[in-house]
C-alpha cells in the first residue's frame, strides 16, 4: 500500500496536504472554538513542539478570504469538510509568528520590529490595499513595532467594507519572551511594563491590538488566536490585553493538539513499512517505546486519557523509516537541557526549589492549585503555585487527571522519561557533579554478578569528582545519582538503571535491568551517612531499614514483571562518607 509521508519541519496545512504528508484530523475543534470557547479572543497553551504551529496554520487556512479556492484542497476528507460553518472563508486573516524574535535584550526590539513586518509584508503580497506598500514596511520608519501596526491596523480598517474584519493569529506569542525570562528577570520587565524606567515593548503591542478590537469598539479586529507556552507574558501586561481567555484547561480541548493513543496507532499504520524494519519489531513495542519517552501529558483535570507530544513522535518514526532500525535512546529530544531547568528553578525561593526538586526525583505528586494570574512585574520571585504553573506549562510537569479527580484538587507529575532525565541531569548539576570515564561492569553485567567495580566506580565519583562544597549536604538522593550515573554512562549497554523504581509495593532506590544472556538483574537500597554520624549502631539501624524495605518491595508485581525469568539479586549498601563501609546480599 501508499504510505504517507512524514514530513519534518512543515507546519502549514496545505504543505502537508499536497505533499500526501500524515495529517491528523483536528478540524472538530474549529467549530468547537467558535461555539464552546466562551471568547473570541482565545489563548491555547501547550510545551513546545506540540503541534500548536499546524493549529494556527489549520485556522488560517479555514478562515483567510484569499484560501477560499484552495478550501476543497486543503480539507476534503476532514470532519470540517462536510460541516462548514458560516464563518469558513469569511475574514483578512493576519498571521504572526514569534518563534524567530531574537531573546537577546538587546536586539529583541528591532527583532521584533522586523517579524512584525514580515507578517506586514505576507498579508499585504495578497490583500495590498488593506495592507502596506513596500516603503511604508520599511523598519527604518519606525521606533519599534507598535508604530508599524497602528500604521496597519489604521489603514485596514479604511480600506475594508462594513462587515469585513481582521481574524489576528498570533503563534508563539511569548517565545522570546519566555528566553529572556530564564535569562535576565529585568529584562522581561522591561518588555512587559510600562512601568518608570521600562519601554514595554510587549505590553504596548497588545495594547493596541485591545484598541482595534470591535469588541471594545468599533475597529478592524473580530477574532483572535494566540498560542504559546505560559501564560506568564499576558499575565505580566495585566490591563494592556485583558480582553483574552485562557481556553487551555478546559477538556473540550484537551486533544486539541498532540497525539491520542488511537491517533498515534493510525499514524504508524499511515507512514510505517514493516516489511523494511527488523523482523521482531512490532507495532506494539514502537507504541511502548513512545509511551515511555512521548506519552503522560494531561491539560485538565477531566481529561479521559494522555497525550503523546506530536513532534517528538513524528521525528522518532521519521528516524525509525530512515534508518530502518530504532533510533538510539537519546536522539529525540526536546533540546532542553539542565541549565535552561536551573534558569528556570532560579526564579522561586530556595525552599520552593527544594521542595520541588526532591519531589520530582521521588516522583511523588505536587499538589497545588493553579494562579489564575501570573503578573512576574509584582513579585521578585516565584511562590510554590507560580514555579509549578511555569513548570507545567512549560512541559517539565503535567497534571495527574486521576490523582486530581480523587484528591479534589490538582496533582502534578513528571510526564515522561524524557523530563526524568531532564530533572536527574538537573540534581547531578546542583551536586556538582562530573562524568568520569566510562566504567568497565562486564564482572556486573555477566554470570558472575559481581558488583564489585560498580561500588568502586561510585565511592570514586563521590571522593574525586564531586564539587568538595556538596558533600557537606550530600543525601542518599544523591547517592542514587552516582550509582545511575555509573551505570547508565558505563560503557556496557547490557546495564539500565532506574532510580525510585517503581516495584509495585513501593520505590526502589536503584533496579537494574540486564539484557545479557543468563545475567542477573539487581535491587539495590542504597544508605548514606555523614562521617560525623559514623557508628556502628547507625550503620546496623540503616542495614534494618534497607533490609525491611527490600523484603517488601520484592512482593511487588511490577517489580517481578520487569525481572521476568532472570535471577534478582538484591544489596543493602551502606556509604559513610564516600567509603562504601557494608554491602550485604539480602537473600
Amino acid at each position: 500500500m501508499d504510505r504517507n509521508k512524514i514530513i519534518v519541519g512543515m507546519s502549514t496545512l496545505s504543505e502537508i496536504r499536497e505533499s500526501n504528508g500524515i495529517y491528523i484530523d483536528k478540524t472538530r475543534f474549529i467549530d468547537l472554538l467558535e461555539n464552546d470557547a466562551g471568547t473570541k479572543v482565545p489563548v491555547f497553551l501547550r510545551p513546545r513542539r506540540f503541534g500548536k504551529s499546524l493549529t494556527a496554520s489549520m485556522l488560517h487556512s479555514y478562515y483567510d478570504i484569499h484560501e477560499k479556492e484552495q478550501f476543497e484542497k486543503n480539507f476534503k476528507g476532514t470532519w470540517i469538510y462536510d460541516h462548514r460553518t458560516p464563518l469558513a472563508s469569511s475574514y483578512y486573516v493576519i498571521h504572526f509568528d514569534f518563534s524567530n524574535v531574537s531573546a537577546d535584550p538587546s536586539l529583541v526590539n528591532n527583532s521584533f520590529l522586523i517579524s512584525v513586518a514580515a507578517s506586514i509584508s505576507n498579508f499585504s503580497d495578497y490583500y495590498p490595499k488593506q495592507g502596506l506598500s513596500k516603503e511604508e514596511l520599511q523598519p527604518s520608519l519606525y521606533q519599534n513595532a507598535t508604530e508599524l501596526l497602528t500604521r496597519f491596523l489604521s489603514n485596514f480598517s479604511s480600506n475594508v467594507n462594513d462587515g469585513e474584519y481582521l481574524y489576528v493569529i498570533i503563534d508563539e506569542y511569548d517565545h522570546f519572551a519566555n528566553e529572556i525570562l530564564t535569562r535576565n528577570k529585568e529584562a522581561f520587565k522591561d518588555i512587559t511594563s510600562t512601568a518608570e524606567g521600562h519601554a514595554g515593548l510587549i505590553k504596548q503591542f497588545y495594547a493596541q491590538l485591545k484598541a482595534y478590537y470591535r469588541g471594545n469598539r468599533p475597529g478592524g479586529i473580530d477574532r483572535f488566536f494566540i498560542t504559546g507556552v505560559s501564560s506568564v507574558s499576558l499575565d505580566s501586561v495585566t490591563s494592556g490585553f485583558n480582553i483574552a481567555k485562557n481556553i487551555s484547561s478546559l477538556s473540550v480541548f484537551n486533544e486539541m493538539t498532540g497525539f491520542t493513543h488511537d491517533e498515534l496507532s493510525e499514524v504508524i499504520d499511515e507512514t510505517v513499512d514493516f516489511t523494511q524494519l527488523p523482523d521482531d519489531l512490532t507495532k506494539e513495542q514502537i507504541i511502548w517505546i513512545m509511551e515511555e519517552k512521548f506519552d503522560g501529558y494531561a491539560f485538565s483535570e477531566d481529561a479521559d486519557e494522555t497525550l503523546f507530544n506530536s513532534n517528538l513522535c513524528l521525528d522518532y518514526l521519521s528516524s525509525l523509516i530512515l534508518k530502518k532500525k530504532l533510533p538510539k535512546a537519546n536522539e529525540i529530544s526536546l533540546n532542553d537541557d539542565a541549565g535552561k531547568l536551573n534558569g528556570m528553578l532560579s526564579l522561586c525561593e530556595d525552599d520552593v526549589r527544594e521542595e520541588i526538586v526532591r519531589a520530582m526525583f521521588t516522583k511523588e505528586p505536587i499538589v497545588t492549585d493553579l494562579p489564575e494570574r501570573m503578573n512576574l512585574n509584582q513579585s521578585d520571585l516565584l511562590d510554590r503555585e507560580q514555579m509549578v504553573s511555569v513548570l507545567y506549562h512549560l512541559g517539565y510537569l503535567t497534571i495527574d487527571a486521576d490523582s486530581s479527580r480523587k484528591r479534589g484538587i490538582t496533582s502534578f507529575i513528571i510526564p515522561n522519561q524524557v523530563y526524568e532525565k531532564l530533572f536527574l541531569d538537573y540534581f547531578r548539576m546542583a551536586i556538582g557533579y562530573k562524568k568520569d570515564r566510562p566504567a568497565e561492569l562486564s564482572l556486573m553485567y555477566e554470570e558472575t554478578a559481581d558488583i564489585t567495580p560498580l561500588i568502586e566506580a561510585a565511592s570514586r565519583q563521590i571522593e574525586t569528582k564531586l564539587n568538595p562544597l556538596s558533600l557537606g549536604k550530600f543525601t542518599e538522593i544523591a547517592l542514587q545519582l552516582i550509582f545511575d550515573s555509573v551505570i547508565n554512562y558505563s560503557s556496557d549497554i547490557q546495564l539500565n538503571s532506574y532510580t525510585e523504581f517503581n516495584t509495585g509495593k513501593g520505590f526502589a532506590d536503584i533496579f537494574v535491568k540486564n539484557s545479557y544472556p543468563n545475567g542477573h538483574c539487581f535491587l539495590l537500597e542504597l544508605k548514606y551517612l555523614h562521617k560525623k554520624d559514623d557508628s556502628k549502631t547507625a550503620i546496623a539501624e540503616k542495614l534494618k531499614e534497607a533490609k525491611e524495605e527490600i523484603a517488601r518491595y520484592t512482593q511487588g508485581t511490577l517489580l517481578k514483571d520487569a525481572v521476568g525469568d532472570c535471577v534478582l539479586d538484591c544489596y543493602a549498601l551502606v556509604f559513610v562518607g564516600s567509603e562504601c563501609r557494608l554491602c550485604e546480599k539480602i537473600l
